[in-house]
């Protein structure tokens, strides 16, 4: 069988690091590969055949001139790593549904006609793709209360842990230093407001480093770090730094007011720090047994930052639960099931 996936969300967060882990993961001895995205990301698949389309999949330009016609020729099927299905494929289309943010959290929109767009193509790809993987069963209950029926296509497959995380683990242990991170993107529904005003009522002396893009920086806080005491933003880092900034914390806090999966908690439960998590359904799904802190308010996540942390020895339990192999078996095996 010949399978094209849409790989232009590689080096980006998030759904990136989801795209990465699959492609790592798959067995290119059982199927043809077509990898569609940039060349220079794409050059450690050297089993797979590269078509280049450097354009951005968030973009108009990247749903309309995706190389539909190649794939059309080509492939028996398309593999998308997100919703956003481009035009004119007219094979059978699988997508990952990481969550309906766009729908349940107005603040992750900007304005009516933004929401409206991201509406159109969330129903879109609900009634086009032949199956549709969600990485948590919180996200596919969302899919069934907004989409009912259509929602039948749909299917739970957790995401992984990186094997870039757990190697890293393997021969690195640094010795904790007085610092709490935070690791994610800047939106409103991360809960950032939350996090810097409990770090800075509980005054406990330490550092606050927060790593991620400060472009579209959503939440109405200064970016400057000199406005807030102890609070460092870093900006984005390459693996090696943010690896080493998770294992020398006392904590990673994720303090998001709605998640479809949540990764930086297992990646720090790898590197043996302690995540803070907000007490939301999907934590408590993905984090169910491991040595998570949940937190229900500002004034509740304050004393948990004051507090010593635990021991953390969980790494091969969580390599153990989230693996990109079985992520990546799942997703080929509704394939193979449905066109073989």
């Amino acid at each position: 069988m010949k399978i094209a996936i849409d790989c232009r969300y590689l080096g980006r967060s998030g759904i990136g690091r989801v795209c990465e882990g699959i492609l790592r993961s798959l067995d290119y001895s059982a199927h043809s590969y077509y990898l569609i995205g940039k060349r220079e990301k794409l050059r450690e698949f050297t089993n797979a055949t590269l078509i280049e389309d450097d354009s951005d999949p968030y973009s108009v330009k990247g749903l309309l001139r995706f190389p539909a016609k190649t794939v059309n020729r080509e492939c028996d099927c398309l593999l998308v790593p997100n919703f956003l299905i481009p035009y004119f494929v007219k094979k059978p289309v699988y997508a990952i549904m990481h969550d309906l943010a766009f729908l349940d959290v107005k603040e992750t929109t900007r304005g009516w006609r933004d929401r409206l767009i991201k509406k159109r193509l969330l129903k879109r790809c609900m009634k086009k793709a032949k199956a549709i993987s969600c990485v948590s069963g919180f996200t596919l209950k969302r899919c069934e209360f907004y989409y009912g029926k259509l929602a039948e296509k749909c299917f739970v497959n957790y995401n992984g842990v990186s094997e870039n995380v757990t190697e890293y683990a393997k021969t690195h242990r640094p010795e904790k230093t007085d610092q709490i991170v935070y690791v994610g993107n800047v939106k409103p529904h991360k809960g950032l407001k939350t996090l810097i005003r409990s770090f800075l009522v509980a005054n406990s002396g330490d550092v606050l480093k927060i790593i991620g893009e400060k472009e579209n920086f959503l939440t109405g806080l200064s970016l400057d770090e000199t406005a807030f005491k102890n609070v460092i933003f870093t900006g984005k880092i390459d693996d090696e730094e943010l690896f080493s900034a998770i294992g020398k914390s006392k904590y990673l806090v994720l303090p998001s007011q709605y998640e479809g999966f949540g990764l930086p908690p297992l990646e720090a439960l790898c590197l043996g720090t302690q995540p803070i998590v907000s007490d939301i359904e999907v934590f408590r799904e993905v984090y169910e047994g491991l040595p998570v802190i949940y937190f229900s308010d500002e004034t509740d996540l304050t004393e948990k930052l004051r507090l010593p942390p635990q021991a953390v020895d969980c790494a091969e339990e969580v390599a153990r639960r989230y693996r990109y192999e079985d992520c990546a078996k799942t997703l080929i095996g509704r394939i193979e099931k449905e066109l073989l």
